[in-house]
């Protein structure tokens, strides 16, 4: 007997229905055919698993700024600088203080190995032109001593001198990381020397009307100071000379 079309039934012909052109029902969501996961790889198989591990980040309102901390991921990724664990508001009084600190502890030791030597033999020119090179002498070591002081300490982990340790302040790139070694020698060589040539120390006031507290040296190299504080903490100092 002939059956086209139709579906037939263990309780005989007459019981069998029409099938054709129906399609079989969907397997329930969420569960996969034991050999649909069979055919899949390891790496595809890996692939899922950590695709269903995944956060997603929480969307920023609209209009608003995404910011990323300097020791976050997410910045390291974008700008590819190297991280830092600080990152306080900018400040410029307490560079203030942090500059007469780091020259007292470079100035007093070059003063006693070599400017007691040099100046002995100022007073003992013959000429003012003697008097002069052993002058022009003695601040060419200074300088090269400052130089070599700043940058070893501030391309550092530290990222700060001495002087700027004690209070609190740290130097970092515009994003809040780690200066590159070319911008630190930038920094504390061309961008110093700017700084002192401009008369009345107008290199260095120039931070204190500018919000991002850079000085000329700052604004040279692509650097800013800022309050040391470690990420996801309280600050631990004032904020009176900020």
């Amino acid at each position: 007997m002939a059956t086209f079309g139709k579906q037939v039934s263990a309780n005989g012909p007459g019981s069998a229905k029409p099938a054709f052109g129906k399609k079989a029902a969907p397997s329930p969501m969420g569960r996969a055919a034991p050999a649909a996961r069979e055919q899949l790889s390891p790496q595809a198989l890996a692939f899922l698993q950590a695709e269903r591990s995944r956060v997603p980040e929480p969307a920023a309102r609209p209009g608003a700024v995404q910011k990323h901390s300097s020791a976050s991921p997410a910045y390291a990724a974008s700008s590819g600088a190297a991280v830092s664990g600080f990152g306080g508001k900018p400040v410029w009084g307490r560079r203030v203080i942090a500059l007469l600190i780091d020259s007292l502890i470079v100035g007093v030791p070059i003063f006693f190995f070599f400017g007691l030597g040099i100046f002995g033999a100022v007073a003992a020119a013959p000429d003012d032109a003697t008097a002069l090179l052993a002058v022009i002498t003695f601040s060419a070591i200074l300088g090269i001593a400052s130089i070599a002081y700043s940058v070893s300490m501030e391309a550092s982990k530290k990222q700060a001198t001495f002087g700027k340790l004690a209070v609190g302040a740290v130097v970092t790139d515009l994003q809040g990381g780690k200066p590159s070694l070319g911008a630190i020698i930038m920094r504390n060589s061309v961008g110093r020397f700017c700084s002192n040539l401009i008369p009345f120390y107008i290199g260095y006031f120039i931070g204190l009307f500018r919000a991002d507290r850079r000085c000329i040296h700052d604004l040279i190299a692509g650097t800013m100071v800022r309050q040391r504080v470690k990420e996801g903490a309280p600050a631990s100092y004032g904020e009176v000379f900020a």
